[in-house]
């Protein structure tokens, strides 16, 4: 049971719904399923990369609408409040 549970951990391709592990493959199939793991990773790593660049993007970009709001209000001259006893005369 022991060794069942050692030899799941070992990394693995799964062929036609059969679990081959790397070393039951032949040297050429090693030197690729290598490859794959390198290429695998590497895209887990531009994900995330990725993930980060467009939670900045996204944060920069509601910081200059925020920027731009609060600008607009502190330009916009006080609007003077009209008695409604005045328009009714009108």
């Amino acid at each position: 049971m022991s060794e069942m549970l050692e030899h799941s951990d070992k990394p693995y391709v799964t062929i036609k719904d059969v679990r081959v592990y790397v070393e039951e493959l032949p040297e050429e199939g090693q030197r690729f399923f290598g490859r794959l793991q390198r290429l695998i990773t590497k895209k887990t790593t531009l994900t995330l990369d990725l993930e980060e660049v467009e939670a900045g993007i996204l944060f920069f970009g509601d910081k200059i609408v925020s920027s731009y709001t609060e600008d607009m209000k502190k330009s916009e001259p006080p609007q003077e409040q009209t008695n409604e006893t005045n328009t009714e005369e009108s």
